[in-house]
């Protein structure tokens, strides 16, 4: 079993650049596209649109720019530490970019612009930049934005048409990428069960297991199911360009639309009264004591999340959202999610989400001291990386995390675990086998 760990971490470090889905998600979002406007679902105005074809034009003329118009701190996710310093945030951006991307880069905030193009000085772009007035809103910061592309080309020598359209306003509005999200979704599968076959395998071939043991068997962790599930988180972090092309409030429910009826089964499941939930108490967003035992009589959806994600951990919540908004109110399971970011546990940062998201009653957020969450963390077999790094002298905590949602019945044992993605039918279909 051991000896398969190594491939999942391998999966994880070719996945590397892309795997921080749970910082900024501008940076995911730039990977393949040209412009981002906005994390949260809205159609796009008159002017957004206009910026977004200017952008196009630009790169199809040669004038390689890609722009970030970043509104208001949500949009920041964990780079809050970032937010109203757009200088440092084109920098900071850059870096992100850098392996797929060393072009220009515009970064537009309500206090000014900044500009990065690696290898290349940028005081004459700040210059220049500095003479466009930036006013406070969407659409100001959309024209702002335009201008500013519009004048740093003809800089250039390039020349861009006024009415310019793109093609790009297309995959910015909501559930317009479905199909490539469930592409995702099958290649997370498929790569899923070759890890636990790779693991089966080893595990079967071994002296030790084909002699049974006692020894091998009381080595083996509870929850073996780790390596898949972390070969799984690395696989759907391939996919966050491709997933973040698509809007919060629509994806997840287009992504079902064309799944059709189709219901598929969790990728592990026990039976009744075989594993306990492992025990804890945490605190909710209010500051109250929250434990799966206190719910013992009804069922309970233990999931891990980190609150200033902007890209996986919200589409996991409007599936589980709205799957349990759809149970009749007397009959809803509580949905316990455990906090992955320790750095994020403010009470505030949890109300946004709640407000945000547009949280069901029955969402319990569960936080508490590091020591606590990292011992449930154990206890639940969810892996948890956090890398740090000093960007201007500022501190910035990337977390990386297994994507996974227990099924708890009314008896406090676990049922069911999914795996991200997964589609409301699959959970629907497990809720109602245990009401």
């Amino acid at each position: 079993m051991r000896a398969a760990l190594p491939l999942a971490i391998a999966v994880l470090a070719g996945s590397a650049a892309i795997a921080r889905a749970d910082g900024d998600p501008a940076s995911d979002f730039l990977v393949t596209r040209q412009t981002f406007l906005s994390s949260q679902s809205a159609a796009l105005s008159g002017a957004q649109r206009e910026l977004l074809g200017v952008v196009a034009s630009a790169n199809r003329s040669g004038f390689a720019i890609r722009v970030a118009v970043i509104s208001n701190e949500y949009d920041m996710g964990s780079i809050t530490a970032l937010w109203r310093k757009p200088h440092t945030y084109a920098r900071f951006l850059g870096l992100e970019l850098a392996p797929g991307y060393r072009g220009r880069l515009l970064v537009v905030m309500p206090n000014g612009f900044g500009f990065k193009w690696p290898g290349h000085l940028g005081a004459s772009a700040d210059t220049l930049l500095a003479r466009v007035h930036i006013v406070v809103g969407s659409d100001g910061m959309a024209r702002a934005a335009r201008t500013a592309v519009t004048e740093l080309a003809a800089a250039d020598g390039v020349t861009l048409g006024a009415s310019a359209t793109s093609d790009d306003a297309r995959p910015q509005r909501r559930g317009g990428s479905s199909s490539v999200g469930i592409a995702g979704a099958a290649v997370a599968v498929l790569l899923t069960a070759l890890v636990l076959a790779a693991v089966r395998r080893r595990h079967k071939r071994s002296p030790s297991a084909a002699a049974g043991s006692a020894q091998s068997r009381s080595a083996m962790p509870r929850r073996w199911w780790i390596v898949p599930a972390f070969a799984s988180l690395c696989v759907v972090a391939v996919g966050v360009p491709i997933v973040a092309l698509v809007g919060l409030r629509h994806r997840s429910s287009s992504v079902a639309e064309q799944a059709g009826s189709l219901v598929t089964p969790p990728p592990f499941s026990w039976p009744a009264g075989r594993r306990p939930a492992p025990a804890f108490v945490l605190r909710d967003q209010h500051g109250r004591p929250v434990s799966v035992a206190a719910f013992r009589g009804r069922p309970v959806i233990v999931t891990f999340i980190d609150p200033l994600c902007r890209n996986l951990c919200p589409l996991e919540a409007k599936v589980l959202n709205d799957v349990v908004g759809r149970v009749p109110r007397d009959q809803r399971p509580v949905i316990l999610a455990v906090s992955v970011d320790v750095y994020a546990d403010a009470r505030a940062d949890l109300l946004q989400d709640v407000r945000k998201w547009e949280l069901v009653p029955e969402w319990r957020w569960a936080v508490g001291r590091p020591a606590l969450l990292a011992a449930v963390w154990r206890r639940y077999e969810v892996g948890v990386r956090v890398t740090t790094k000093r960007i201007a002298g500022l501190t910035i905590n990337y977390i990386t995390h297994t994507e996974a949602a227990y099924m708890i019945d009314r008896t406090g044992h676990e049922r069911a675990l999914f795996l991200w993605p997964f589609y409301p039918q699959d959970v629907e279909h497990v809720l109602k086998a245990l009401a």
